[in-house]
């Protein structure tokens, strides 16, 4: 083989990987800003969300600041149904967040309104439904300046379901639950 050939090969190869190198750096530059793009679109998404569920949790304290009426009464069953009402659009904006730990947090929180819903405002000093609505902004504040997530406001809320009862030996203090506010 003569010089001339090898040199022609040698070119030709040097050719086809740069080529490849430059097609390979393109397409993963492409996926990188794809990814970028659906990153900034999220966090546009949570931002919004955020915003929402902090102007939800200040409209169901103004709810509650309405007073529960009785509950047997008509007036009882629409606070009811209201509460449940902005309870749903809390439920609905919580499936924004990409953070596991919000999403969870949120779901206690609403799965709280929904279980012991007025009796919250009963409940210890300050009220239950004082801290909760504390909580969920001080939570919201956190996404909104992409800090990390507070467990402290994780512990207040423990998962509802487990925890049915407002007055019985379940029922958990507010006493120690308050550090961290």
């Amino acid at each position: 083989m003569s010089v001339e050939i090898l040199a022609a090969l040698f070119g030709l190869g040097g050719t086809l990987v740069g080529a490849a190198v430059s097609t390979g750096a393109v397409i993963w530059q492409q996926r990188r800003a794809a990814h970028e793009a659906e990153r900034t679109y999220l966090l546009g998404l949570a931002e919004a969300a955020a915003n929402e569920v902090i102007r939800l949790s200040y409209e169901v304290q103004e709810h509650f600041g309405d007073g529960p009426p009785g509950r047997p009464t008509p007036e009882g069953r629409e606070w009811d149904k209201e509460l449940q009402r902005m309870n749903r659009e809390l439920q609905k904006q919580s499936l924004r967040f990409a953070d596991p730990d919000v999403r969870l947090f949120l779901e206690r929180c609403y799965k709280e309104l929904l279980i012991h819903g007025a009796s919250l405002s009963v409940r210890g000093f300050p009220a239950m439904d004082v801290i909760l609505f504390h909580d969920i902004r001080m939570v919201m504040g956190m996404v909104l300046r992409r800090e990390p997530f507070p467990q402290a406001a994780m512990e207040r809320h423990p998962d509802p379901q487990y925890n049915r009862s407002p007055d019985g030996p379940d029922a958990r203090p507010n006493g120690p639950l308050l550090t961290g506010l």
